[in-house]
């Protein structure tokens, strides 16, 4: 049986999945129409509708002499480019991940709902696809070397279950979101593989989400994304805590030492 033609939402989500992906990179050009009309299963028509809607938000542009090609970073819309002034915040400001879990608490666990109800095999294939490459690198990577790799991975696990959502506002929300996800993403990594289980319980918990998501579970996949963040956000305070206690404790300890030397 034919499958049916990919709606212009569809196919506009599914361009930019690929270019958050890397498979299309900044400045690339696009296939031609024609082909990429026939690799996407849609008619040329609703490509060059999706596109054009593409263009209008500065995700790609046309030059002159034919073809379309992907935005370089300083050409992208001014709604990501906020975001992405927002990304130094995320990694260096004290306490500013509190803002940046409790958004993501409020967005994923309905796009991950909305996953389980509306993913067809494709995604569910690019999910899994997602998930085990972020999983053997949150496993493979030495918890003293920064994070960059299985942070991106993250970022591709997450963005392949907001297009499996097909919800075009929730998915141009988390697309604007991409930068400051990676930096928030990052620093936790970078402070979570302190602790020598969590990546193994990381991996764990995206699993559950896949599997949900996989058997149209929705409760099922909104429950375990909120915990997967609230488990997060939980060993996060922990660190935080026991690094303010050390603080405190060296503090001490130069302020008892010279005293002793004084008494001596």
């Amino acid at each position: 049986m034919r499958k049916p033609e990919l709606s212009t939402p569809d196919l506009t989500a599914r361009i930019e999945a690929m270019i958050i992906a890397g498979s299309l990179a900044p400045g690339d050009r696009l296939p031609a129409e024609r082909q990429l009309a026939a690799e996407m299963g849609a008619s040329r028509s609703k490509l060059r509708e999706a596109i054009k809607q593409l263009a209008s938000r500065g995700v790609v542009i046309s030059r002159q002499g034919g073809g379309t090609y992907v935005a370089a970073p300083e050409e992208v819309e001014p709604v990501r480019a906020v975001f992405q002034s927002l990304a130094p915040l995320a990694r260096n400001e004290a306490g500013y991940w509190r803002d940046v879990m409790e958004i993501r608490k409020s967005l994923e666990g309905d796009v991950a709902a909305f996953a389980a109800m509306r993913a067809d095999a494709e995604d569910i294939a690019r999910i899994s696809t997602a998930c085990d490459a972020v999983g053997k690198a949150l496993l493979a990577t030495d918890p003293q070397d920064a994070p960059l790799t299985p942070a991106k991975l993250d970022v591709r696990f997450h963005m392949a279950i907001a297009q499996a959502a097909k919800n075009a506002v929730l998915y141009q929300i988390m697309t604007g979101l991409e930068t400051l996800l990676a930096s928030s993403m990052a620093d936790s990594l970078t402070h979570l593989y302190r602790l020598r289980a969590v990546p193994a319980q990381l991996d764990a918990q995206h699993r559950r989400i896949m599997s949900a998501i996989t058997a149209g579970q929705s409760d099922a996949a909104r429950t375990a994304a909120i915990e997967h963040l609230l488990f997060v956000e939980s060993q996060l305070e922990n660190i935080e805590r026991d690094a303010a206690r050390q603080k405190r404790s060296s503090h001490a300890l130069q302020h008892i030492n010279p005293m002793k030397e004084k008494q001596s």
